[in-house]
Parts: structure tokens; C-alpha cells; sequence
């Protein structure tokens, strides 16, 4: 594996972040080397004032998960990595930001 070598996204989900946590595991097990992995939001808290307080977040069901959790994986590895990924998530479908939504930022 090369030090700058380029990596693609294998997965990508709006908050499933037990599915992300044990297909990480999975992919270290199988000794895929090189995973790269980022948790974000991907929309800004609806306060402006600084405090970062969304008012969703203090519904009865409690705070509502955002994050994007995201696995990279190089070119490289990607053949190894993809059967480890089908057979932890069959049913995974990646997730794709709504181009029609707009950006608060």
C-alpha cells in the first residue's frame, strides 16, 4: 500500500452508528489496512445564537442522531473490503445528501 494512496468511500449512513462501529471491527479483523473513518453532521443546528442547541433534540424520544458515519478504504483494498461489507449489511444503501435541500451555513 502506497503512503498518498487514494481512497473511495465504502460506506456511508445517516445515523447507524452501531452498523458503522461493527463493520470498523470487522474490516481491522480481516486486516484491511489503511480505513479511514469520519463522523459529521450534515445539517447545522437550527439556533442562531451560538449555543448550538437544536430544539428537536428535547422531544419525548430524546436527542435525534444526524451524524454521517463514513468508512474509506484505498483502491487497493477495495475487492477485500466489499464482500466483509455485503455480508454485514445486505440491505445497505449509501447515503446521498438531498440536492434540493438548502445549506444553512
Amino acid at each position: 500500500m502506497a503512503l498518498l494512496e487514494k481512497k473511495e468511500i465504502l460506506y456511508s449512513v445517516r445515523g447507524n452508528r452501531a452498523e458503522w462501529k461493527k463493520l470498523k471491527k470487522a474490516l481491522k479483523d480481516a486486516r484491511i489496512r489503511g480505513v479511514s473513518s469520519d463522523v459529521w453532521q450534515d445539517e447545522a443546528p437550527a439556533c442562531g445564537c451560538g449555543a448550538h442547541l437544536d430544539i428537536r433534540d428535547f422531544g419525548p424520544n430524546g436527542k435525534i442522531d444526524r451524524n454521517i458515519y463514513t468508512l474509506r478504504v484505498p483502491v487497493s483494498e477495495m475487492e477485500d473490503a466489499l464482500p466483509i461489507l455485503h455480508a454485514l449489511c445486505p440491505d445497505y444503501t449509501p447515503y446521498r445528501r438531498d440536492p434540493n435541500r438548502k445549506s444553512l451555513y
